[in-house]
């Protein structure tokens, strides 16, 4: 029995020791773990610019509708969509056919008012009835034709079976057709009576009368003629052979690219930090992505009631016309700027229970310090506190470590 106990005793002591043994080696084992690899950087003075991102589009510096002053039917189209135009070149035209009558008719009136003006001032006691009567006649049947035209297509248009430029355009033939049958009748009035300081005024006022009428048509004809109101390209165009122009829908739109104007919404805390003229990177992505360099040019006054943002507008050079109306912007705007301070990485600062810490090298420790942080950027931050410029920081590594952590510093 004795024997037994004496050999389980011995059996225990040998685990014992290889316990012991086996401890000892983990304690050298964990001792050496304890080492932990690190990267570093330097404790530095910098200059740190605190940025906001906002986004926007891209819209063009100019955009003009074009909306012709004529209704009437496209009979040729110059151009096409994306089409780079200047100011005043034809975009299409209108048909002129009637108008051009009614400048021939027009110019016909202004002929003889300038005759009867003429025989007026010469004090002539006879004027060439036989001229005027002619004159006059053809008039009186002009307007007698005019007046039906209108009144029948005053009918149809009542019944739905012409459109409003139909009476539109017969309305004007009889107006002028009226004017001219007055001017004939003014005339030949005129030789009932000898000539006189009135006679004169009278001739006077109704060759003024005919020549406003000639330059109404004249500016009408002209108004066939379509032209760009500036240099750009076709955005839009709404006009093809054979339809019939209106003032409803633009026919066409120009937009100038030569520039771009990003719209951003910026926020309460921020308008004030900011003014027109100051400068600022534009990244448009689907162009390139190294920045465009932005000026402001606008600063709304007034909040936006529905965004709670004042809208800012800032205009971005587009010499190679690479930026195209809609296309997404990012516009970063500086918020507030330190020069010469102490900062570390971002990646340095460690936040513990509502703290910011650090961890500095020291020989072959890692020392834990509290700092007190200030302004940042995606790459550095400001810190204060027990600290010295040029003292090596973890920046790799310091989720690892405890206060006095024995680190290696990694190449």
């Amino acid at each position: 029995m004795k024997r037994r106990i004496l050999a389980v005793l011995a059996t225990f002591a040998l685990l014992i020791t290889a316990g012991c043994s086996t401890s000892a080696s983990n304690e050298d084992a964990i001792e050496e773990e304890r080492a932990i690899t690190v990267s570093v950087d330097y404790i530095k003075k910098t200059d740190i610019e605190k940025t906001q991102t906002v986004t926007g589009q891209a819209k063009p510096i100019k955009e003009v509708n074009v909306i012709p002053k004529l209704p009437g039917k496209v009979s040729e189209v110059y151009v096409s969509l994306g089409d780079e135009v200047k100011e005043g070149q034809t975009l299409f035209t209108i048909d002129d056919k009637e108008i051009k009558l009614q400048l021939a008719q027009a110019e016909a009136a202004v002929n003889v008012a300038k005759a009867n003006v003429k025989r007026a001032e010469g004090g002539a006691l006879e004027l060439q009835m036989t001229q005027l009567e002619s004159a006059f006649k053809s008039a009186e049947i002009n307007l007698n034709d005019a007046q039906k035209m209108y009144d029948d297509v005053k009918i149809l248009y009542e019944n739905g079976m012409a459109s409003k430029q139909d009476l539109d355009r017969a309305k004007s033939g009889y107006e002028l057709a009226k004017e001219q049958f007055e001017t004939a009748k003014s005339a030949l009035e005129l030789t009932e009576s000898r000539i006189n300081k009135e006679n004169i005024e009278t001739a006077q006022a109704q060759l003024k009368q005919a020549k406003a009428s000639y330059n109404l048509a004249k500016t009408q004809l002209e108004n066939t003629v379509v032209t760009s109101p500036a240099d750009g390209y076709i955005s839009s165009l709404n006009v093809n052979e054979g339809e019939i122009t209106s003032g409803a829908v633009p026919a066409a739109t120009i937009v100038d690219i030569s520039t771009v104007v990003v719209e951003v919404n910026i926020v309460e805390n921020i308008v004030n930090k900011i003014k027109v003229g100051d400068e600022y990177p534009v990244y448009i992505e689907s162009v390139k992505k190294e920045p465009f360099l932005g000026k402001v040019i606008s600063i709304s006054p007034n909040v936006d009631p529905m965004t709670q943002s004042y809208r800012t507008r800032i205009e971005v050079p587009n010499e190679d016309g690479a930026i195209k109306g809609g296309m997404s912007a990012k516009v970063e705007i500086a918020v507030e700027a330190k020069e010469n301070i102490l900062a570390v990485p971002v990646e340095c600062v460690v936040s513990e229970g509502g703290k910011s810490y650090i961890y500095v090298v020291e020989e072959d420790r890692a020392v834990k310090k509290e700092v007190t942080t200030g302004i940042s950027n995606e790459e550095f931050i400001e810190i204060s506190g027990d600290i010295k410029e040029g003292s090596q920081v973890v920046v790799k590594g310091q989720n690892f470590l405890s206060d006095n952590s024995k680190v290696i510093v990694a190449e």
